[in-house]
């Protein structure tokens, strides 16, 4: 009884530190310019909205949040289509070199984005494509191909042989077997997934700051850095307005999704 309070006692402590620098950035948010320097921690004694919309007028949020939706939803869209489908061919088909692929995804799990800049830019000039938001698609969906792949194809792997078996037997191919009946299986795992690469590729600095700087591609974290260069640290509950809304959404994203986590995690053990 006793371990199990600690416990509790443990994971509120543990959940306290991970929400405090969310509360703080709202409270930040509500503070007067003046009021932050002598009251950095506490409660806003004047709980002041002024600041958001002053960031709305100062950084075009609409417009860069429109940017970022359009990268999130096509990465999503092209990871999940077809990183569930090779998932499928080097877990559920007599694929002969489904070893080999798997490898090959699990190396791409720990190269630095950082190391193929220069001739990801390279590629990204020979293609045609600088200057157009598929400079940063088709980047962000080949680094989230990976992890996209290794996580179904472990959630593939708790399924039954008998459910291609017996859709075989009822006349489906390949292909219907996967898209009318394994597909809706695994769509907890699919979801799960989506909100990842949806959270990561919103907060994406680094290929962004290469390939989408200019006005016409500029993300949300691109935006956000500069608008802080403009603001500087004289004005942080403008600063905290401005986080705040710009991470709203992918609080609402987590808000949302969180069942088709626990279901995502729970699904394989039932299945077994």
């Amino acid at each position: 009884m006793k371990q199990r309070l600690w416990l509790k006692i443990l994971l509120c402590v543990i959940g306290v530190g991970f929400l405090y620098p969310m509360l703080w950035m709202i409270l930040t948010s509500l503070k007067e310019k003046s009021e932050f320097y002598v009251n950095p921690f506490g409660l806003p004694k004047v709980w002041d909205l002024g600041n958001f919309s002053e960031a709305l007028a100062s950084l075009d949020i609409l417009k860069y949040s429109f940017n970022s939706i359009i990268y999130t939803f096509f990465t999503c869209l092209i990871t999940l289509f077809f990183g569930s489908m090779l998932a499928y061919c080097i877990t559920r088909m007599n694929f002969r070199y489904a070893r080999q692929v798997t490898l090959y995804m699990s190396v791409g799990l720990v190269i630095p984005i950082q190391v193929v800049m220069i001739p990801l830019y390279m590629m990204i000039m020979d293609m045609g494509l600088k200057g157009s938001r598929f400079s940063l698609v088709f980047p962000y969906s080949a680094f989230q191909m990976a992890s996209t792949v290794l996580m179904l194809s472990a959630f593939l792997s708790t399924l039954p042989k008998e459910l291609e078996e017996a859709a075989a037997i009822d006349g489906c191919n390949v292909y219907q077997a996967f898209f009318r009946i394994i597909f809706h299986i695994i769509k907890p795992a699919v979801l799960t997934r989506g909100m990842f690469i949806f959270i990561s590729v919103w907060n994406e600095f680094a290929i962004a700051q290469v390939l989408g700087n200019s006005e016409k591609l500029r993300p949300i974290p691109v935006a956000l850095q500069n608008f802080f260069l403009s603001v500087g640290v004289s004005d942080w509950g403008l600063i905290g307005a401005a986080v705040v809304m710009t991470s709203f959404p992918l609080v609402l994203i987590y808000c949302i999704g969180n069942r088709q986590i626990e279901n995502a995690l729970t699904a394989g053990a039932v299945l077994k």
